[in-house]
């Protein structure tokens, strides 16, 4: 299993529908994680996708909003 982002995560199912892609933290939780498997076809395409530069949005705040004291 390796993890990947969920917009990875996106891109894998619509190439291959049928394959395994599994989400830790299933309640609404910033913690969750999405791990794939490793199949040849998926880590072929996984490496072109992250080699061509996939926009990866951050969820949630920077350390830079938060008030300074």
């Amino acid at each position: 299993m390796i993890a990947i982002s969920k917009q990875e995560k996106d891109v894998i199912v619509k190439r291959f529908p049928n394959v395994h892609i599994v989400r830790t933290m299933k309640q609404k939780s910033k913690r969750h994680r999405y791990y794939c498997e490793e199949s040849r076809g998926v880590m072929r395409y996984l490496n072109e996708v992250r080699n061509n530069g996939v926009q990866i949005k951050r969820e949630g705040g920077d350390y830079t909003d938060r008030a300074k004291s």
